[in-house]
């Protein structure tokens, strides 16, 4: 599923997408390979087996019925109960195999996604397609099933009605194209309407993703709060509108199909008898042939709305999965080893662009050319007004953006997509904006005994324990939480720390620990201290300091060596 999304009108041209979604669903996902298949046509001819022995045996009835009928009716029985118990256990377990498939690919590709799709990208629109549209798309095996079987049900018994009554045959052909018909022409508006439904859960998802992380601003104003209760409410009001409009037309879909087969039947009963001669044991054979063909003909008729439901969510996964296949960081794809220290760290003439030109209001943010080294054991502090350009800048340094322009030397050798997965390694680090997980995933349990120490050192142990890997509470102030985001950087001991404005928000004890403690004791450990502050007065504590004005290195100052370093 890594095509290109098609674009809205091809997704008004339903005939070939329709067809890709059937590939996908059968031979991509697995339903031909898979033994699913073959019970359902156990279960058919089982079906079909059932109704030649019951007309068999009404043939037979006036010299008597013969075993080899009776043997016929009743192994056809068994095996359409016991095929059909297994198609629905072995259809089941190919939806959880399916939604397995594909969300691990989908977390795969977003955990190697570069940068600019984090940043750029909807959260709500990859929630959506990793969620509700996968269980869609997944869930359709069912009904895809289910047509398969009444197709080979129905392409059995129609030359069999013709065989038995051509007038039978010709009405149940009848019967068959007019529950179609309703199918052609309900399903077209009704897959526009899971669309636009589909699209306002993306920005539901959004607004939720809002409440959950805005949770302090939304609280600080009512007006706020009321107008994203409102937008919630109203897109909810959107959700459930477009589906009804989309499941009343997949319900007329789906009566016209009922109601051609209750024609059928009436026909069959009423109107037959009148146009046939054959008696009383063809009326029999054919209404035992309709009877038994008319439950899979409904499942048919009902199965086609599902399989269009799978068809949009096929449509909208396509394009998540699309955008992540181009925006995937070959440097993450590598399996590899943190590298255990380096001689230094250089950017040549790197120049970055942020933002998009072609979004309304777009303008594009330039950094550099920039011309930097680094060296182990430096205390580096940068500092520049808001919008100077400092995180782009950490971006490039720690290889997590990839420059437009110039190139990143490790030890003197540019970076390529093997040399950036060794060269992320290096580091670790608190950004402004940072993440806490639950859990120490990937960290060693000698880095677990360590982080232990950390969270002592930080003044933390009183709020906060480890064990078994996992925090016992992430409830913590803003500062707690960025000490036991330090401390499970510092546990981490790569040979460089990034640390980005992580004063900011602490105490005056806290603030003199770090500035007079934690960075000269990690300087003299030889590990490379990057830091954005704006504590002037705390200048005269590093060895160099870059300052930043508008995406441009206004000074790169050298300040007081190890022995002089202000403390």
């Amino acid at each position: 599923m890594t095509q290109t999304p098609p674009t809205q009108t091809d997704a008004e041209k339903g005939s070939s997408r329709r067809l890709e979604v059937l590939h996908y669903l059968l031979v991509t996902s697995g339903v031909l390979r898979d033994p699913v298949i073959w019970l359902t046509l156990m279960a058919s001819l089982s079906r079909a087996g059932m109704i030649f022995a019951i007309n068999r045996a009404a043939s037979q009835v006036e010299d008597g019925i013969g075993a080899q009928t009776i043997l016929i009716l009743l192994v056809s029985a068994g095996a359409l109960l016991i095929a059909g118990f297994f198609v629905r256990i072995r259809a089941h377990t190919l939806i959880v195999r399916i939604n397995e498939q594909m969300r691990t690919t989908a977390s795969q590709r977003l955990l190697h996604a570069n940068i600019d799709f984090l940043l750029s990208r909807s959260h709500g629109k990859v929630y959506a397609a990793m969620t509700s549209e996968v269980e869609k798309l997944s869930g359709s095996i069912i009904n895809l099933i289910q047509a398969i079987e009444a197709v080979i049900v129905v392409g059995i018994a129609i030359p069999y009605l013709f065989w038995i009554s051509p007038i039978a045959g010709f009405a149940t052909v009848l019967a068959v194209v007019f529950g179609s018909i309703g199918w052609v022409l309900f399903d077209p508006p009704a897959r526009r309407f899971l669309r636009k439904a589909s699209e306002a859960y993306t920005v539901y998802c959004d607004r939720v993703s809002d409440m959950l992380s805005g949770w302090k601003e939304v609280r600080l104003r009512s007006s706020r709060r009321e107008a994203i209760e409102q937008e919630t409410v109203n897109t909810i009001h959107r959700i459930s509108a477009d589906t009804m409009r989309a499941e009343r037309r997949f319900s007329a879909s789906t009566g016209i199909g009922e109601a051609s087969v209750i024609l059928l039947l009436c026909f069959m009963v009423i109107g037959l008898p009148s146009l046939q001669s054959g008696g009383t044991a063809t009326m029999f054979q054919v209404l035992t042939v309709i009877f038994l063909t008319s439950g899979p003909i409904e499942l048919l008729f009902a199965a086609l709305p599902k399989i269009s439901q799978a068809e949009n969510a096929y449509y909208r996964l396509r394009q998540v999965e699309a955008d992540l296949a181009t925006s995937q960081s070959p440097a993450l794809s590598q399996d590899v080893e943190h590298q255990q220290g380096f001689k230094e760290i250089e950017l040549r003439n790197v120049v970055a662009r942020v933002g998009d030109k072609t979004a309304a209001g777009g303008e594009v943010f330039e950094l550099g050319p920039i011309n930097l080294g680094f060296k182990p054991g430096e205390t580096v502090f940068i500092c520049g007004g808001n919008g100077s350009g400092k995180t782009t800048l950490l971006s490039l340094i720690t290889g997590m953006r990839n420059p437009d322009q110039g190139e990143i030397l490790l030890d003197g050798q540019p970076l390529d997509d093997h040399s950036k997965a060794i060269y992320r390694e290096l580091f670790c680090g608190v950004f402004s904006e940072f993440h806490l997980f639950d859990r120490t995933f990937g960290m060693t349990s000698a880095e677990e005994d360590v982080l232990e120490q950390r969270i002592v050192d930080l003044k933390l142990s009183n709020r906060v324990t480890l064990a078994e890997g996992r925090f016992s509470t992430l409830s913590l102030s803003a500062g707690q939480k960025r000490r036991l985001a330090l401390s499970v950087a510092l546990a981490e001991n790569r040979p460089v720390i990034i640390l980005d404005e992580f004063a900011a928000d602490q105490d005056p004890e806290n603030r003199t620990y770090f500035y007079d403690v934690l960075i000269p004791e990690l300087a003299a450990t030889g590990q490379l201290v990057i830091a954005v502050t704006h504590d002037d007065h705390q200048f005269g504590k590093c060895d160099r300091l870059i300052k930043m004005e508008n995406g441009h290195i206004v000074s790169d100052q050298r300040m007081s060596s190890d022995s002089e370093r202000v403390v």
